[in-house]
């Protein structure tokens, strides 16, 4: 039984029940009707809740998809290893600019390991005075740090 034909069958029961409430009423007999009406209509009710419960059809589990995050490890360290080289951009572009050399564009190149340290491969620079900025940066993150001039 489908829905359509539960919503007839409450439908029916109801509008008959109506009547014979109308039938009985103002008569000794209106209490006693009244329950008889009640308990048909809990009987018809409960029995098309009962046979849809018996019909439901619930998905398996089985057929869910599960999301792959395979590479997410990847990508995490990809877009750390990106921002901390803006990061790191950004301050050595403060403080070439505050030394009062003209840069033009700087990257830095990162790698992030296994264990989650930072290692600078190579900062690459456009500069109208590459030996100050290259001096500059050496000095701020090592003179192992190999400097480019990007311009060139």
């Amino acid at each position: 039984m489908d829905i359509v034909d539960a919503v007839h069958a409450i439908c029916f029961v109801s509008a008959g029940i109506y009547l014979l409430g109308m039938l009985t009423e103002g008569t000794r007999l209106k209490k006693q009707a009244d329950f008889v009406f009640r308990l048909v209509f809990s009987v018809v009710f409960l029995s098309l809740v009962i046979n849809g419960f018996r019909k439901a059809e619930f998905p398996d589990i089985h057929e869910i998809d599960i999301k792959d995050y395979s590479n997410s490890v990847e990508i995490y360290r990809n877009e750390l290893s990106r921002k901390a080289g803006e990061n790191i951009a950004d301050i050595l572009y403060s403080q070439l600019k505050a030394a009062g050399i003209s840069i033009e564009k700087i990257d830095a190149e990162v790698n992030i390991s296994e264990d989650g340290s930072i290692s600078i491969s190579r900062i690459i620079i456009s500069s109208a005075d590459p030996e100050s900025a290259s001096e500059l940066i050496r000095r701020s993150l090592g003179q192992e740090t190999e400097v480019i001039n990007g311009m060139g």
